[in-house]
């Protein structure tokens, strides 16, 4: 395996080398538009004078403040040379980053040798293993060195042979992919099984961390993920029993009274929050999702807590949930300020639709309560505002009307997001440093989801109050630090 850093986000008056060639800068400069008067370019010159000033800025906003979203100002461009099937697995895996592969499909890879597992090698089974390889490819040779196949499948040739090729088959990609994402990648290659997963992992830290190390910082491996799913597996254990009906099919069963036919067939949603622990379920045992299904819809709430616990207690408060969580959609709508609105449109892996602002809905914040009459010169604003808007409207529009409102005037917006992108939200937006508005609407999304979902929703709450949380919930004590 190779792996070559082929370019980064510099500031370009720096692309030659020298101290301040590091994407460093260009995310402290952006990290402090949010808090400075300066223009742009005067921020950007300000990081570049002083690197370690910018990489102490960047960790106190980053990883203090858990803005993380600064370090995707920093992208990283990378060539990724003789990876396995495997291994491309896992880097493919993570959303947020950009990949392009060399396929199978349309390029010959008769070439190639294959990859000898690490953990294989000098073992007494590397032989075997080498050997099976080699037919592998053997045969894929003579497959698409057939005319008579060449004739039959033409270009569709390539495509069909592949499937012989094993996941030990090398190829090449071009990765492309931001500082908090590969950050991410680090830290679960650091954890993953595999020896190849975990060298990759390596080879990326010393690439990156060198060259931006205030931004690949926390990269210790993300061990919770594969506790998890092992504590899971041995609650799935414990709890799934199976018998034979009649007909030799496999019946789930839970007690002596109670025995359950498992249908594969798709069906709705019935129960959202069995169906986040029917994921779980699925992902660590070798059950259908429809056996999955019929388990956890057949647990008592209790014993759906046992099965969430070990998330609840092995995963760090700035770590997202499973994917199972995602199983469970939400769908919210109510009324939000112009200033709201710029909190919320943050949240881009959710679903916002919104209506256009309404001049005679506003927000009137705490401080102009203070007394009457300066509630009553507020209000005269925003009751002047909306009538300008009307006059403009009539003449221009509502869109170019809507100049004329203020940041408190509010309009209706749907915001869809599922159970995991929740905990995030709620995490940041519950969290007593959130702007005051944002943050009561967050709150009263946790008080209908705890009402009406309270198994799922044991952990929902603001960071700042995660470990206290946390500790109130039996048998889900906090582990180390990583809890803070």
């Amino acid at each position: 395996m190779k792996i070559t850093l082929a370019g980064a986000t510099i500031d370009r008056r720096f692309w030659k080398e020298d101290e301040a060639a590091t994407p460093e800068t260009i995310s402290a400069a952006y990290a402090r538009i949010s808090h400075s008067p300066k223009t742009v370019p005067e921020l950007r010159d300000a990081a570049v004078r002083e690197v370690e000033k910018a990489r102490s800025s960047n960790e106190k906003i980053i990883y203090r403040m858990g803005h993380s979203s600064v370090a995707e100002h920093a992208v990283f461009n990378i060539d990724v040379e003789d990876a396995s099937r495997l291994l491309v697995e896992f880097i493919e895996g993570h959303r947020l980053a950009s990949f392009t592969e060399r396929s199978q499909r349309y390029v010959f890879f008769g070439d190639k040798t294959f990859i000898v597992p690490p953990e294989l090698k000098g073992g007494e089974l590397e032989e075997e293993v080498m050997e099976l390889e080699s037919e592998k490819f053997q045969l894929y040779n003579e497959v698409v060195s057939d005319e008579r196949f060449r004739k039959i499948y033409g270009e569709k040739l390539l495509e069909q042979a592949r499937y012989v090729l094993g996941l030990t088959c090398p190829t090449d990609l071009g990765l492309t992919i931001n500082a908090r994402e590969t950050e991410y990648m680090i830290a679960n290659g650091m954890a993953h099984p595999l020896m190849e997963v975990k060298e990759f992992a390596k080879m990326i830290m010393d690439t990156t961390g060198s060259l931006a190390p205030s931004l690949i910082k926390y990269t210790r491996g993300n061990d919770h993920v594969y506790d998890t799913e092992r504590e899971i597996g041995k609650a799935i254990d414990g709890m799934a029993r199976f018998a034979t009906d009649e007909k030799g099919g496999r019946v789930l069963t839970f007690n002596p009274n109670r025995r359950l036919v498992c249908s594969d067939r798709p069906t709705s949603c019935e129960d959202p929050e069995s169906e986040v622990v029917a994921g779980l379920i699925f992902e660590n045992s070798d059950l259908t999702f429809g056996e999955a299904r019929c388990m956890a819809r057949n647990l008592s709430d209790s014993e759906l807590l046992e099965i969430l616990l070990p998330v609840f207690r092995n995963y760090p408060v700035h770590s997202s949930l499973p994917r199972a969580f995602e199983l469970m959609e939400l769908t919210f709508d109510f009324d939000i300020s112009a200033s709201g609105f710029a909190q919320l449109k943050r949240h881009r892996l959710a679903t916002l639709i919104s209506q256009g602002y309404n001049p005679s809905l506003w927000e009137t914040p705490d401080v102009f309560m203070e007394n009457t009459a300066l509630t009553m010169r507020y209000w005269d604003i925003m009751k002047r505002s909306r009538d300008l808007y009307h006059v403009i409207e009539t003449v221009h529009g509502s869109e170019v009307a809507c100049y004329v409102l203020t940041n408190a005037h509010k309009r209706k917006v749907v915001f869809k997001l599922n159970l995991r992108e929740l905990y995030h939200f709620v995490r940041l937006r519950s969290d007593r440093h959130a702007q005051d508005e944002i943050r009561r609407i967050s709150d009263r999304m946790v008080g209908e989801i705890k009402e009406r979902y309270p198994v799922v929703s044991s952990m929902l709450c603001g960071k700042d109050v995660f470990l206290e949380v946390k500790k109130r919930i039996p048998g889900c004590e906090t582990k180390d630090i990583r809890g803070l």
